[in-house]
C-alpha cells in the first residue's frame, strides 16, 4: 500500500476548512475531544485534506486510548488484590503516552504540519480517501 503525500496534505494547511473554522482550530478540537471530535470533524469537512487527515488520526487515536484501558483493566481486573494497583498505574500511564503524542500532534498542526503517529498513521494512510 502506498504512503499518502504528506505534502498534498500540508498544502491544505492555509485553505480554509468547509467547517468554517480555521484548519489549525478544527484540528485542535479533533485531538482535543479524542475519539468523538475526531469522529465530528471527519464527517463534516469535505474539502481540506490537511484537516480530514488529522481528524481520521484522532479518531484512530482516541480509539486506541478507549481500547487500552479496556484491555488492561479486563487483564488486569483477572488478578485478585494487586490488579486494581497495577490497572490504576498502567492505565494512567498509556492514557498520558496517548494523549502526549496528540499534544505533540496539535502542536505541529500549529506550525501547519502533519505529525504522523507511528503505527496510528499507518491505519490512517489506509483508511484515508479524499
Amino acid at each position: 500500500m502506498a504512503e499518502v503525500n504528506m505534502a498534498d496534505i500540508d498544502a491544505d494547511f492555509s485553505k480554509k476548512s468547509s467547517t468554517g473554522m480555521e484548519p489549525k482550530i478544527a484540528v485542535l478540537l479533533a485531538y482535543l475531544f479524542s475519539w468523538l471530535g475526531g469522529l465530528i470533524i471527519f464527517l463534516i469537512e469535505k474539502e481540506n485534506k490537511f484537516v480530514k487527515w488529522n481528524a481520521l488520526q484522532a479518531l484512530i487515536l482516541g480509539i486506541l486510548e478507549v481500547a487500552c484501558i479496556v484491555v488492561i483493566s479486563m487483564i488486569l481486573g483477572l488478578i485478585p488484590y494487586i490488579g486494581w494497583f497495577l490497572f490504576s498505574w498502567l492505565g494512567y500511564v498509556a492514557y498520558v503516552a496517548l494523549w502526549v503524542l496528540g499534544i505533540v500532534a496539535i502542536v505541529k498542526a500549529f506550525q501547519g504540519n502533519t505529525y504522523r503517529i507511528p503505527g496510528v498513521c499507518k491505519l490512517t494512510d489506509k483508511y484515508f480517501k479524499m
